[in-house]
């Protein structure tokens, strides 16, 4: 046996030592990382056609998250967001937030829309994980859901403001109300916004179905002749700009188009002179002058050079309410920042939330009006 063979070995030895030292220590370090973090998810689609409005709001999320930071974190940690493309899918949805689960979030932000956010609150309903969605305003979304809450008024509300808004504010007598055959989110809004304005004393000339945008231009023309004193048609923002923009192209100038939170981005969309008679339902408005909105959009413009809209303002208030709710819980239990979330309340730009026992904010509701190329307030109704 060669003489250099122990010497070998015991290289051999050393190295290896020296590699389980390292991983050690490298293994110590990830630990400590993830001690330093608390670590919540976020699901937004941010491909797809309505993505734009989607990555405005996810540089909400970036806004709160910088504040907190700055402001020392949550019980002595840094605040860390993970980000995943839910794509506007359903199925899709139910994957990345198993990948969520799979990181031990403690909580999750999402979706947008209502028929994805509702797919997410089933998978997380099992899992007792806090949800909270910016914007999906179905009521069913957190119905019998103890761990679902939203940072936006419900469906039925919302309609409801719109129906006293058309009758006492505009002088709205007679109405139309377009709904999508697809789109069975908005069906119940329709209902309650027609038994509304029945209740004031208005009439409902017509429910109007439609099964694509195709279908505007003949369902329009039947009332050139004898215009109704408002549309009512809750859609998303792309949807309803080619509804704004066919009822201008044929002239019908003197009826008010109403709709509701889905609007907001509807600017993008439409002929500006087209927007003189729309007005639509918004949880936040950017020119409110209360000093915490103001500091707000200022900080939001200074860092992405653009006016936030709803879901920017929405996401923001969304990871403020968790980031409290984590403190007053004084950890990571799920049960213990749900009940947090139930019980606290929070003082955000969007008005004081406190949840009630669906887990739906009562808010403030903007009636939003597009004036010389600009989103602008015009009224706030006072939840």
């Amino acid at each position: 046996m060669p003489k250099n063979i122990p010497k070998k070995i015991a290289m051999i030895a050393l190295l290896l030592s020296l590699l389980l030292a390292a991983a050690a220590i490298s293994g110590c370090t990830s630990k400590q990382v993830q001690q330093n973090y608390i670590t919540i998810g976020a699901l937004l689609p941010l491909t797809g056609e309505s993505s734009d409005e989607d990555l405005r709001t996810l540089n909400g999320l970036k806004l709160a998250k910088a504040e907190i930071n700055r402001s020392g974190g949550i019980l002595g940690k840094k605040l860390d967001i993970i980000v995943l493309d839910d794509r506007g899918d359903a199925e899709y949805i139910v994957k990345q937030y198993n990948i969520l689960k799979e990181r031990g979030v403690a909580a999750i932000i999402g979706s947008s829309n209502n028929n994805v956010t509702n797919a997410l609150a089933k998978a997380a309903a099992k899992d007792g994980i806090p949800v909270i969605s910016p914007t999906a305003s179905h009521p069913i979304i957190t119905q019998d859901r103890p761990n679902v809450f939203r940072a936006i008024f419900i469906d039925d509300y919302q309609a409801e403001v719109m129906a006293k808004f058309a009758y006492n504010s505009l002088n709205a007598r007679t109405a139309v109300i377009m709904y999508g055959i697809k789109n069975h989110d908005y069906k119940q809004m329709c209902a309650v916004f027609g038994r509304v304005f029945d209740s004031y004393g208005g009439e409902v000339v017509a429910f109007e179905p439609y099964s694509s945008v195709e279908d505007f231009a003949n369902i329009l023309r039947k009332y050139i002749s004898n215009p109704p004193d408002v549309i009512f048609c809750p859609e998303d923002f792309v949807t309803a700009a080619t509804l704004v923009n066919t009822a201008y192209k044929l002239n019908l100038r003197n009826t008010q188009i109403l709709g509701n939170d889905a609007w907001d981005g509807l600017l993008t969309y439409v002929y500006p002179e087209a927007m003189n008679k729309v007005y639509y339902a918004s949880p936040f408005s950017f020119d409110d002058n209360d000093p915490i909105v103001v500091q707000f959009v200022r900080d939001y413009f200074d860092s992405f050079s653009q006016m936030p809209l709803a879901g920017s303002a929405t996401a923001y208030t969304c990871v403020y309410i968790l980031a409290e709710a984590i403190k007053t819980a004084g950890s990571l239990d799920a049960d213990a920042i749900i009940s947090a979330m139930k019980t606290n309340e929070f003082n955000t730009i969007t008005g004081k939330i406190r949840f009630d026992e669906n887990n739906n904010p009562r808010i403030n509701v903007y009636i939003i009006h597009i004036k010389d190329g600009t989103y602008s307030t015009y009224e706030k109704i006072s939840a």
